[in-house]
């Protein structure tokens, strides 16, 4: 019974794609970044100006470097302009062998905080480049 609430939802929610979540495009706004035995590693420019000068007086570049976890990292390399919320949780399932659902809420939950961060942004679906494609 549960469940069949919950498909209703979903497709309730499909019906509604100006305020579908899952069809917006992420796009990766931090370049600076790499990847190290498979992991990616972003490095973060410093701009506190009192981090900045204990950065200097110790002798340090006011640089912080975060490395990803393997999920997370699978996640950024997904991420290309083209693929939805939606296709990026797809290729999840696919890869870690879980259902799309349970990634779909991880992927938003993540994508949410790295948009916060000022990482990454989105752009609305184009269904007319679809359309174009195939």
């Amino acid at each position: 019974m549960k469940n069949n609430k919950k498909q209703e939802e979903i497709e309730k929610q499909a019906q509604d794609t100006k305020h579908n979540f899952a069809l917006y495009v992420p796009e990766i706004k931090q370049q600076n970044w790499e990847e190290k035995d498979g992991k990616v590693v972003i490095h973060i420019k410093v701009t506190d100006p009192v981090k900045k000068f204990l950065a200097w007086m110790v002798k340090r570049t006011p640089e912080t470097k975060l490395e990803l976890d393997e999920r997370c990292s699978t996640v950024w390399k997904y991420i290309d302009g083209k693929r939805t919320v939606y296709d990026i949780a797809k290729l999840m399932a696919e890869t870690y062998k879980e259902n799309v659902d349970g990634e779909l809420y991880r992927l938003v939950t993540y994508l949410k905080y790295i948009s916060k961060r000022g990482w990454i942004r989105f752009k609305e679906y184009d269904k007319e480049v679809e359309i174009k494609y195939t």
